[in-house]
């Protein structure tokens, strides 16, 4: 469990890339969105690709993990972002290798009530 106040909240961006795009794709939001991001507070913890080899005629899942310490980084993160033009070009420019593309937030499961006391 986190110190109160610090806990950890990831957030998931979940991408089925168009097929034969993954790689463009990560590179694309690896040089693009990554910096945004950085100074956003976000760290970027985990890159990860389904199946692990890049797909020519099938479609690849990418799965990005950020992180974030606290409720207060995290409404910051969210209230930088909204405010950012950037951010919504990018996916933008990114959407046609993109067949679906989610964002889920997270945290361990003893870290809730420390993040619901606010």
């Amino acid at each position: 469990m986190s110190e109160k106040g610090r806990e950890t909240i990831f957030y998931l961006d979940h991408m089925v890339a168009q097929p034969g795009c993954a790689q463009a794709l990560l590179q694309f939001y690896m040089s693009d969105y990554v910096p945004q991001a950085k100074t956003r507070g976000m760290t970027l913890v985990h890159q990860w690709v389904t199946p692990p080899l890049w797909l020519k005629k099938q479609s690849n899942e990418l799965f990005i993990i950020w992180s974030v310490e606290g409720v207060q980084a995290w409404w910051n993160a969210t209230r930088l972002r909204r405010a950012d033009p950037s951010f919504l070009r990018f996916w933008e420019d990114a959407k046609p290798m993109i067949v679906s593309r989610r964002r889920l937030f997270l945290s361990d499961v003893n870290d809730v009530e420390g993040l619901c006391d606010v």
